[in-house]
């Protein structure tokens, strides 16, 4: 509250200004002088150079706040994808939606949390925004922060009520996102706040994926350790019969590391998948030595 209290103060100064003290007639007078059509994509483009003074002038005249271009998005939403923080408080004052959707059911607040905007994040929810509000793909602003690696913005989005289990079309938790990303951090964090790390994936496509088995067949060592740790299941098979160690050893990359870890973790090495390959098959279908090796010494039968 004390954020969108602050704003309103912030805007109402700029508006008792000599520059912001001006009738409909004077804003029309001022973008004729500079040659500014009076028309919802000119003041859009204004909004995304974040120039307050010509947008000032459009929405004294009239113009709808919640103007959208040919993809659906609102003057609120290009000016949170762009980062301009005082145009956004100002768009909120004259009333814009908050939880607007453009034409892929994006928000302004998904735009602010993709691209780090921690300050504007934190406004639109003040504001109202819908924090699980979701896109066409089913990814929420939580999605989005994990993704792309915005610590900060995940924190107040959870402590906003941001659901940690949801999944989005590629059947995905922000969980699973942070971890194909490799967001230690932010993984660590989700976990903290309730994040199954034996949820598996729910897409159509998927053979039910879990946290580790991504982690796995990734090569992400670190993060497969903290899975485990946190509970983490190590012999789970996906709807094809296979397991984590499976995954790695059928990784053309080299995921030594990890099967090492998986190993010492517990991890059958004798699990077949609906096949009956092994992950010690898979290793010699590959021509894998050192992955062999690994698996050989560590009881593996031929």
């Amino acid at each position: 509250m004390k954020y969108k209290i602050w704003c309103l103060v912030v805007i109402m100064l700029l508006m008792g200004s000599a520059g912001w003290a001006i009738t409909p007639e004077a804003a029309r007078t001022g973008l004729a002088q500079e040659n500014i059509p009076y028309t919802a994509e000119a003041m859009l483009g204004f909004v995304e150079k974040g120039d307050m003074e010509v947008v000032g002038r459009f929405l004294a005249i009239g113009m709808d706040v919640d103007a959208r271009n040919e993809f659906g998005e609102t003057a609120l939403m290009l000016a949170a994808e762009q980062g301009h923080l005082e145009m956004v408080q100002l768009l909120l004052v004259n009333k814009a939606e908050v939880k607007a959707e453009d034409l892929a059911k994006r928000t302004a607040l998904m735009n602010a949390a993709q691209l780090g905007h921690t300050g504007m994040v934190k406004l639109l929810l003040e504001w109202g925004a819908e924090v699980n509000a979701a896109s066409q793909w089913k990814s929420t602003a939580l999605h989005e922060a994990c993704m792309n690696g915005n610590f900060e913005v995940v924190q107040i989005l959870l402590a906003a009520g941001a659901d940690v289990t949801m999944n989005n079309n590629a059947g995905h938790t922000p969980l699973v996102e942070a971890i194909i990303e490799g967001q230690e951090s932010i993984i660590r964090l989700l976990i903290s706040r309730g994040a199954d790390v034996n949820a598996r994936d729910t897409s159509g496509t998927s053979a039910g994926e879990t946290p580790l088995i991504v982690a796995a067949m990734t090569g992400k060592t670190d993060i497969a350790a903290v899975l485990i740790a946190k509970g983490a299941r190590v012999n789970t098979k996906t709807k094809d019969g296979q397991t984590a160690l499976i995954y790695a050893a059928r990784s053309p990359e080299d995921r030594s590391e990890v099967v090492k870890l998986l190993i010492q973790s517990g991890a059958d090495v004798n699990a077949e998948d609906d096949t009956g390959m092994t992950a010690l098959d898979y290793a010699l279908k590959k021509r894998d030595v050192l992955l062999f090796k690994i698996l050989m010494e560590a009881g593996a039968k031929e």
